[in-house]
């Protein structure tokens, strides 16, 4: 059985006793635990941390990580106003995206660092800053993951400049006189030094290819144990291994390397619990599935529907006995549902938890990251819940209110057909 990871019964029931749930609630000290491994990564030549806000974007969280010096990766205009909006300056933010603004000048006026991912973004860029330094992803044709449906930086996806296209790349650059000065790569878990040592031989070998870099960016899912079969990635072990290779380029090269991590989801996945409840407990007969039916899930718990994921599921009650449950949401939706195989959630899998009675509270824990920033939250027009603090003092605070229903509906037009 799982144990919470930072709230006691106490809380929780405290915390049901005063809010409608489901609620997300943070932790603070997580929070600041997880940005302190991060200032003590042994830099060769620089270093900077830079979260990538998609994984959680709620302001109070942001403007923890400003105060705590960490820098922003945004992946659209908006997320760039949300960052600027949570104290962040104009230098601390850097635009990698998918789709290019139809007011991109506007966002390119804010002075954030553009980030190129495409040849066409390079002459967009120089279209409206032609006298500035341009940043650029590469897609590196690299990655080992169990699941390749979410790798970043493979032939099956479209994120970055295929590294092919690095000729090309250079013929744009001297023709529109365009200086690179960062290079950046994202492809996806590595958990140890190894590969880690593997993988920056090869991003360093990129950098080779333009004098004028001075910046390597690695955006990497350093791994975060969330089940008892994963384990952590050794950070001592993996900053040792890239801080020698960052070291030996200097020695080959004579050029010193400023480098970036990106610990998106590292940074916030452990700071934050869910609190649900049990609402019904149904059957399809003796020879196949219990349910427990809940008041949440993927309009909350989206990660786990977008990547097949599992999660640690604690029921709050004094019951001993156990037996198997298959948990599913609220939503009348086919993958609204837990407990599947992992990598695969066309097959459910059941879990032994204690047994349990309507209504009884339950804790998911681990759901800092791709969660409330990437929820379907009004899906079955279920609205926006609540996002809770706890406080290095125990107090806790609301970092963001519960929507009313009619926000829903409020930039609906009413038209009498």
């Amino acid at each position: 059985m799982h144990k919470l990871n930072f709230l006691t019964e106490k809380d929780i029931n405290k915390i049901e006793e005063n809010y409608k749930l489901p609620v997300y609630v943070y932790s603070e000290q997580k929070l600041l635990d997880s940005i302190e491994k991060f200032k003590n990564f042994p830099s060769a030549y620089g270093y900077t941390t830079r979260f990538a806000m998609k994984a959680n974007s709620n302001k109070t969280i942001l403007s923890l990580f400003y105060n705590n010096d960490l820098k922003i990766d945004a992946s659209s205009e908006y997320e760039v106003y949300r960052a600027l909006n949570a104290w962040f300056k104009w230098k601390d933010i850097q635009l990698s995206w998918q789709e290019l603004s139809e007011d991109l000048e506007k966002v390119i006026d804010t002075w954030i660092f553009f980030v190129a991912t495409s040849l066409k973004q390079i002459a967009t860029f120089w279209d409206l800053r032609p006298w500035s330094e341009i940043w650029l992803r590469i897609n590196p044709w690299v990655g080992d993951w169990a699941f390749k449906a979410i790798s970043t930086g493979w032939a099956t996806s479209s994120f970055g400049i295929w590294y092919e296209y690095i000729p090309m790349i250079k013929e744009l650059l001297m023709k529109y006189s365009l200086k690179v000065t960062k290079i950046h790569i994202h492809i996806g878990s590595e958990n140890t030094p190894e590969s880690w040592v593997s993988t920056t031989n090869i991003w360093l070998n990129f950098v080779k290819e333009f004098e004028t870099i001075t910046c390597l960016n690695m955006w990497w899912w350093f791994k975060k144990a969330i089940m008892p079969y994963e384990n952590d990635a050794d950070l001592i072990e993996i900053w040792k291994a890239v801080k020698e290779k960052i070291e030996w380029f200097f020695k080959e090269t004579g050029r010193k390397i400023h480098l970036e991590l990106e610990p998106w989801k590292y940074m916030v996945i452990n700071s934050c619990s869910l609190i649900w409840k049990v609402i019904d407990v149904v059957d399809t007969g003796e020879m196949w599935y219990r349910f427990i039916r809940t008041n949440t899930w993927m309009t909350e718990m989206p990660r786990v529907s977008m990547y097949w994921v599992q999660q640690p599921i604690i029921i709050i009650n004094n019951k001993t006995e156990t037996r198997e449950y298959v948990v599913v949401g609220h939503c009348c939706e086919s993958g609204d549902i837990l407990t599947s195989k992992l990598y695969d959630n066309e097959i459910i899998e059941p879990i032994m938890l204690k047994e349990v009675s309507i209504w009884d509270l339950i804790v998911i824990e681990w759901t800092g990251a791709y969660n409330s920033s990437m929820s379907m939250k009004n899906y079955n027009s279920f609205p926006e819940v609540w996002e809770l603090l706890l406080r290095l003092d125990g107090s806790i605070i609301e970092i963001r209110k519960r929507a009313w229903i009619e926000e829903i509906w409020r930039n609906e037009i009413d038209v009498k057909i």
